[in-house]
């Protein structure tokens, strides 16, 4: 008869745990534990079944697993996302490759060192490649803030060798049979890196207190803009059209209202375009009058999501006077964030529309103007920033503005640690499939580089974190009629170890697993040198 442990033991159930649990982590679910136990049933059936089952199964798994996980969150049509999952999930094939390769199950404690190691170095030589770290598990990590503060010593890399090495250490004990007596050193000595790793989270999380420090009040601004683009596609095409708020990017319906978009950007002073100008200046104009608002409640920095103020080019001196003036009347600092539409005949050569945050101060002058750095794939052009991350100083802190998807670049971010930025204003703009998961990718970046962050967001859930990545306040787009966000923000940020050592522990997962492949190397060059003697032997002996 078979007992449960044959069965929890079954290579096959291990495939479907792991493809199960990390759909469970994925960023459109984001359930903390998913990455701990996917990694460890993933590894567990890579390790276990014949190399060409593991390489076969185990990509299918990955496939299958991402397709559930990140279908509606990638901004691309389907059949795109399809072909770059092939791409996604070889690479991730790649850590496992090298943990069966190794013999790393064979090298006993050592051993569990390898699978982290090679993880971490293929999260990162991601990053080198595409800049971004939307498919690091340590973004899933939100929900455990004594993990997270690992980030401000070694990065997220620090947080995604914890999870790696997890799902390494309990095959290995498993292994073992949980036998103490097999497993008591290393148990002992990952049981210590763990349990300061926790400490360590748990005591600068508690030790935090606020009501020493010098605060600001700012505000995020945002609004439901839909019946711009539903005025604009009645205007082109003479039908209405609905836009539901927690519409995805690949949505039909937004897909078919988006071709109205060009058209109204060839000729926006078209007459059929007539109500959709008088949509952008109503819209205009609601987002000056909650400015002012906020400002008469007290906020003192304002921040617009993320090309909230949809403008055509024409419009930009009159809306920068008219910003200038508030801010002077109001004594803020404005973040001022625009898409500013260029009318003309469509090229794929030309900008189309520029996405920009324009700083206004006090005194009614124009300190920084910033272009977005990293525009979205098959989304956005590029809209010519010169990748520098601006410094404001003011007397509520040193104020740095970047955009959306600017933060989700640690490499890029790493400015901010060096030029000493105390808040980070993130203007966003997201849809419902990753929210909250992308709001909370910022926070890592101010863990790692010690700065709070404000992130007010179109369509999903705006947020403010501290320097170490405590929630200051947020709203629901979906949930709150009241969208704009007002929380109090410590002015002083805070230096990390992380600013300090930068990327040092991929840096030395690199030169580690580069010892394991040229080790591997070796031993296949003299076991192939060695068996023509072995060969030769043999028939002499005949």
């Amino acid at each position: 008869m078979k007992t449960i442990k044959h069965y929890l033991s079954n290579p096959y159930l291990a495939l479907f745990l792991g493809m199960f649990f990390m759909t469970l982590g994925s960023a459109k679910w984001t359930i903390f534990i998913g990455p701990w136990l996917g990694l460890a049933f993933f590894l567990y059936f890579m390790r276990t079944v014949k190399a060409w089952k593991a390489i076969v199964f185990g990509f299918l798994g990955f496939y299958v697993s991402g397709l559930v996980g990140v279908y509606e969150v990638f901004p691309a049509p389907l059949p795109i996302l399809l072909i770059l999952l092939l791409i996604i999930s070889a690479m991730g094939l790649l850590p496992y490759i090298i943990d069966r390769l190794s013999n790393a199950r064979e090298r006993g404690f050592l051993g569990t060192l390898i699978f982290p190691a090679a993880f971490v170095v293929m999260e990162y030589l991601n990053t080198l490649d595409r800049g971004e770290v939307w498919s690091s598990i340590a973004n899933t990590q939100y929900q455990f803030p004594a993990i997270q503060q690992i980030a401000s010593v070694f990065g997220l890399w620090g947080i995604s060798f914890l999870i790696a090495w997890f799902a390494s250490l309990v095959n290995w004990m498993a292994a073992q049979q949980w036998k103490w007596a097999r497993i008591r050193t290393g148990g002992i000595i990952a049981g210590t890196v763990y349990f300061i790793v926790l400490a360590f989270g748990i005591l600068r999380v508690s030790l935090v207190d606020y009501d020493k420090a010098e605060t600001v009040k700012i505000a995020g601004v945002t609004l439901d803009n839909s019946n711009i683009t539903e005025t604009i596609y009645y205007g082109e095409f003479g039908k209405t059209i609905t836009i539901e708020p927690d519409a995805s990017q690949t949505s039909p319906e937004l897909q078919e209202a988006n071709r109205a978009m060009l058209p109204f950007i060839e000729d926006p002073f078209a007459e059929k375009f007539k109500n959709a100008r008088k949509a952008l200046n109503a819209n205009l104009g609601l987002l000056f009058n909650k400015t002012s608002q906020m400002a008469d409640r007290g906020a003192k920095i304002i921040v617009w999501s993320e090309a909230i103020g949809f403008i055509i080019n024409s419009q930009e001196d009159g809306v920068i006077e008219r910003a200038k003036a508030l801010a002077k009347e109001k004594q803020i600092y404005l973040f001022m964030s625009l898409g500013v539409v260029n009318p003309g005949p469509y090229n794929p050569e030309r900008l189309l529309l520029v996405n920009k945050t324009i700083t206004l101060t006090p005194e009614g002058e124009v300190a920084n103007v910033y272009l977005k750095s990293n525009p979205v794939p098959f989304a956005e052009q590029d809209y010519g920033s010169d990748d520098i991350i601006p410094l404001i100083d003011t007397p509520y802190g040193k104020l740095s503005p970047v955009i959306c998807y600017d933060a989700d670049f640690p490499h890029f971010l790493k400015q901010t640690g060096k030029i000493g930025t105390d808040i980070l204003l993130v203007p966003s703009g997201d849809w419902k499939a990753i929210d909250p998961y992308h709001a909370y990718m910022s926070s890592l970046r101010g863990i790692e580089n010690g700065m709070s962050v404000i992130r007010p967001v179109s369509r999903a859930t705006s947020i403010a974190t501290d320097p170490y990545g405590g929630l200051l306040g947020s709203t629901d787009f979906y949930s709150s009629k009241e969208k704009t966000l007002m929380v109090i923000v410590p002015i002083h940020g805070i230096n990390t170890i992380y600013n300090r050592i930068g990327d040092l522990l991929p840096f030395s997962a690199m030169v580690f697993i580069a010892y394991i492949l040229i080790e591997m190397l070796l031993k296949i060059f003299k076991k192939e040198k060695t068996l023509p003697n072995k060969q030769k032997t043999k028939v002499v002996g005949v």
